[in-house]
């Protein structure tokens, strides 16, 4: 019962995705507006914990990843993309050209995959011809429930956003819509002049 759940809302998702995928190929890398994750996010809470990303999950390479991993960088760059979405596919030797750059600044990349649930070989296969040819060093992961409140929240992909060491949303640092390098290292520096990082 839970799967077919799982699969009713990755249904649902994917429909809201392939529109906002195509709005995004159009606009290029002019900002998009996003809604309530910024709101729900971005306000100071006593429920601040509810709204920390925690997460345990796969990589493409079959690694085990948990949330732990924001603890080791000053801020982490979420990459939500999809393996039908050509500006998603796009964007990524741009983020991995801008991550390269700030590899000794304590910044890190991931990315969640919205259409790769584990067990899916023929995706996790094109996922995989993907990253390759996109020269991607960092992480992509494996769609697992605990993504799916941040999908609800999203108006399409590519979405990016940066938490800081305990996955906490870092305040105007999301965009929705295709990013070139200059894009993803603007990014960069506003969350880390956020953190107070050099």
């Amino acid at each position: 019962m839970k799967k077919l759940h799982f699969y009713v809302l990755i249904a649902i998702f994917a429909s809201v995705f392939f529109i906002s995928c195509s709005k995004a190929e159009a606009k290029g890398n002019e900002e998009a507006k996003t809604s309530a994750i910024t709101s729900q996010s971005e306000s100071k809470t006593s429920d601040d914990a509810k709204n920390r990303l925690k997460f345990s999950t796969k990589d493409l390479d079959g690694n085990t990843v948990t949330d732990e991993i924001f603890a080791k960088y000053d801020i982490t760059l979420i990459n939500i993309w999809g393996t039908f979405c050509g500006p998603c596919r796009a964007e990524l030797p741009d983020l991995e050209a801008a991550y390269k750059a700030y590899a000794d600044k304590k910044v890190n990349v991931i990315a969640l995959t919205a259409d790769l649930q584990e067990g899916d070989k023929e995706t996790l296969a094109f996922a995989k011809e993907l990253w390759k040819d996109a020269g991607c060093s960092f992480q992509a992961l494996i769609t697992v429930d605990n993504f799916l409140p941040i999908y609800q929240q999203i108006a399409g992909v590519p979405t990016s956003f940066i938490v800081d060491k305990s996955g906490m949303l870092i305040p105007g640092t999301i965009h929705t819509g295709r990013l070139n390098k200059a894009g993803f290292e603007k990014l960069f520096e506003t969350a880390l002049k956020t953190v107070g990082s050099k």
